[in-house]
């Protein structure tokens, strides 16, 4: 299990876009309402992709695309780099080499020749049930992903986090969706940012939980009548471990930039990939809690997080 991730600030909005084709803005990528979506104008690969220009070279460790409807048969890559020309990026989230490191070249055995090996993009839906809560005869049950049904109401995020901190002036995003049923992709908002993750992990009481300002009425008769708005995630935890650092060069300053009303990026648990996209998301400080000085060189703090939606 990794340790709590939290990203602050987004980066993305100090960037210029480019790139694709639109019917609605691209430029609301970088806006904060998430309802304020960018949307292609058709699915083809040449329009669902776009570049940010971060000005001047970067550090990051996260790039999250929030809220999109990319179909359950879609895939995305995102790469990172130092030139405009991505002649020589510094990350892809999409696989190049094979997994033990092996060279980059694969042979061709019907031909007896060396190829290289082609890059793999990722899903943008990846597995999210366990063959345990399915039954045999679900359709998913072999791939563990979402229906494309469920897919449309269910809370939707592209993430990649680099193995570590990395510079970069340009990030690109790319989207292979062309039989979206739709007929174009659209996305809400773009985080780029640096992550810090604590020495030591959240404490155990932790706890995730929806929230809900749907409004109820009865009638007369006692039937009970709803107004149905969406739910939201919120995480509490506390961080009871921090070292003098930790508690002051980082959890001080990260209370003062981002207030209640900046974003932050939350991932729970980032080996845990099955659970990665329901325990990760978009939010903010609901209240900030006090660092406490909890005994000698220790310190703590406390979380309440708010999905944005």
């Amino acid at each position: 299990m990794a340790n709590v991730l939290l990203a602050h600030p987004n980066i993305a909005d100090t960037g210029t876009l480019s790139g694709g084709a639109w019917q609605v803005s691209r430029d609301n990528l970088k806006d904060r309402r998430l309802s304020r979506v960018a949307r292609t104008a058709t699915a083809a690969k040449a329009d669902t992709q776009f570049t940010l220009d971060l000005g001047r070279s970067r550090l990051m460790t996260v790039i999250a695309i929030v809220r999109h409807n990319v179909s359950t048969s879609g895939k995305w890559r995102v790469r990172l780099a130092t030139d405009p020309g991505f002649a020589a990026p510094v990350y892809d989230n999409a696989v190049t080499v094979p997994l033990d490191g092996s060279p980059s070249l694969q042979m061709d055995f019907l031909t007896q020749t060396f190829m290289a090996w082609e890059p793999d993009w990722q899903l943008a839906w990846p597995t999210l049930f366990p063959t345990s809560v399915l039954e045999w005869e679900d359709d998913n049950f072999w791939t563990g992903s979402i229906t494309e049904e469920e897919r449309r109401e269910y809370p939707s995020l592209l993430l990649a986090i680099l193995p570590k901190p990395t510079a970069g002036r340009y990030v690109r995003v790319e989207i292979d969706d062309e039989t979206n049923p739709d007929g174009y992709v659209e996305f809400g908002r773009i985080f780029v940012g640096s992550a810090w993750q604590p020495l030591y992990n959240a404490n155990y009481g932790a706890s995730i939980a929806w929230e809900t300002d749907t409004g109820m009425q009865r009638a007369l008769s006692g039937t009970p009548y709803f107004d149905h708005k969406a739910g939201r995630r919120v995480t509490r935890f506390d961080l009871g471990f921090l070292t003098r650092d930790e508690a002051l060069g980082r959890m001080f300053e990260i209370q003062r930039k981002a207030g209640i009303d900046g974003e932050i990026l939350l991932v729970w648990d980032r080996d845990d990939a099955i659970n990665l996209m329901r325990q990760s998301y978009l939010g903010r400080h609901r209240q900030l809690g006090p660092i406490t000085r909890a005994f000698v060189g220790n310190f703590s703090n406390a979380f309440e997080i708010e999905e944005l939606t």
